[in-house]
């Protein structure tokens, strides 16, 4: 019986110059995927991966990639996630943990980037964001102070003008002192609930984070 021949190319060990080859001969239709890998002996995923990505218009690494914690994201990726991050957080509408993981596992798939997080739960791994975390100085995770969506939307220079016009208004009017002013807004019915940690941007100050509450899916 003749003797049978496993596979001649092991993981990482590809030349840089065929995959080039391969994916210019499948790109010209001169062969199937299936075929160049078997001529240039390479793995038929990386190919695939990588073919797909130029008819997208992507930058591809031709190099093969050894080791298993490799940095999923490059440095431009990362900037643009960190970007999204703080983006949100100045609009009251910082990202939890787990709603970052869900971006940046949506951020791989449609950029067609390999990687290695969790595709039944659709979510980037724990080891992600910890390794992304520090690379990251200036964001931090938080516990922000629970506010209303109106108490949020009314914060601002206009509406906190009309307020003061109106009380100095009816100041003027009823002549009342200050003593006569009274707080009367808090009760024990709160309109928010308690919120998860969420990135943020690093404060000198602590404590007077605010975060929009919201139905979360």
């Amino acid at each position: 019986m003749p003797k049978f021949k496993g596979k001649t190319t092991s993981r990482g060990e590809w030349n840089e110059e065929n995959m080039k080859r391969a994916i210019q001969d499948v790109l010209d239709r001169k062969m199937s995927e299936r075929a160049a890998t078997e001529r240039y002996e390479i793995p038929r995923t990386s190919l695939k991966g990588r073919v797909k990505a130029v008819k997208q218009g992507q930058q591809i690494i031709l190099k093969p990639i050894l080791g298993r914690f490799q940095q999923t994201f490059t440095l431009e990726y990362e900037r643009q996630l960190c970007q999204h991050v703080i983006d949100f957080d100045n609009r009251l509408m910082s990202l939890t943990r787990s709603e970052f993981l869900r971006f940046a596992y949506d951020l791989a798939e449609k950029s067609n980037i390999d990687h290695r997080f969790n595709t039944e739960k659709r979510m980037a791994r724990k080891d992600f964001f910890l390794a992304f975390k520090k690379r990251s100085p200036d964001l931090a995770l938080i516990t922000p102070e629970a506010t209303s969506l109106m108490r949020a939307a009314g914060f601002n220079k206009p509406q906190a003008d009309r307020f003061f016009d109106l009380l100095s208004k009816l100041q003027e009017h009823f002549g009342f002192q200050t003593s006569q002013i009274y707080n009367a807004d808090e009760t024990r019915v709160s309109t928010v609930h308690k919120n998860d940690k969420v990135l943020s941007v690093k404060r000198k100050k602590a404590g007077w984070k605010t975060h929009i509450s919201r139905k979360r899916s």
